[in-house]
């Protein structure tokens, strides 16, 4: 059996270990700018453990101004939290299945540029006026304040619209 690699090479004929060890279709780019992006990842105060201690503040700070806005709850306690929070939002808008949590996420994003994921909680038997939807909202060095009052904002002009997610075509 005379196998070959597809890939023609100066090593044709040696036997296909020696002709796949250096095809030279490979992309080493990521690799070769390691050094850079670990000097730009030192610019920030704390390097990267400065980067993670941000990010966790500024999310649960953020995650709080929610849940205050809105009258909610977090979805677990902040020191749980990463970078990444739960945070329930108003029971009013009516989020009662996985299909309104997409439909909501897009209706955010088409009417408001909000772009987070939401996600249905199915009511626990008992729970009255239940939280059944949950925005996961993160924070990275590139976020803004103005990203989380755009959200709290379309959040709550929809309360005040009484909007549900009845309302959403299928």
């Amino acid at each position: 059996l005379d196998l070959h690699h597809p890939v023609v090479s100066n090593e044709y004929g040696n036997g296909l270990p020696i002709e796949s060890a250096w095809i030279g279709t490979r992309d080493y780019s990521a690799q070769l700018v390691i050094p850079e992006v670990v000097e730009f990842v030192n610019r920030f105060e704390g390097g990267i453990e400065g980067i993670r201690r941000r990010n966790h503040d500024k999310v649960v700070e953020m995650a709080e101004m929610l849940v205050k806005a809105w009258g909610t709850k977090l979805g677990t306690p902040s020191e749980m939290c990463s970078s990444m929070a739960m945070v329930g939002m108003p029971a009013c808008l009516g989020v009662s299945s996985d299909s309104d949590a997409l439909k909501l996420r897009t209706y955010l994003r088409v009417s408001f540029k909000v772009e987070v994921p939401i996600y249905y909680r199915a009511p626990l038997e008992g729970e009255v006026n239940p939280i059944t939807g949950y925005a996961r909202i993160s924070h990275q060095v590139y976020n803004t304040i103005e990203d989380y009052y755009r959200f709290r904002d379309a959040i709550i002009k929809l309360v005040n619209d009484g909007f549900t997610c009845a309302v959403l075509s299928n």
